[in-house]
């Protein structure tokens, strides 16, 4: 069974179904950490405005609870080798872009992985 690596989820951009589930979890994980994401479906595509919406709270960690910035990308479950490595690689883009396009590709990742194993069993 092959499991779609962080830079293979193109396929899945237009899955309503999956992306409805997407929304949810980060709601889950970001609640955690007393932020709150809604979900309204006013932009072009559920991608955008869940980008919007972290881009600016992964800029206030990052410049003011780096912490807790890191124990929220745990949760998430985004390696930090593997931020890392992307950082370096993305020198023209800043780092909140990069780091709220990488949660938003793993939270993906993990609900694109549950789906594989549900339907498997």
């Amino acid at each position: 069974m092959n499991l779609p690596s962080l830079s293979d989820l193109s396929a899945y951009y237009n899955r309503i179904d999956l992306l409805e589930k997407v929304v949810e979890q980060i709601k889950k994980d970001f609640n955690w950490f007393d932020f709150e994401i809604s979900f309204k479906g006013h932009s072009k595509t559920p991608y955008q405005e869940l980008y919007q919406q972290i881009l600016p709270l992964i800029d206030e960690l990052l410049n003011d609870d780096y912490p807790k910035l890191m124990a929220m990308l745990y949760r998430i479950d985004l390696d930090e080798e593997f931020l890392n490595r992307k950082l370096k690689e993305s020198k023209q883009a800043d780092t909140d872009e990069i780091i709220t396009d990488l949660i938003i590709k793993r939270e993906l990742q993990k609900i694109i992985i549950r789906e594989i194993y549900s339907t498997n069993n």
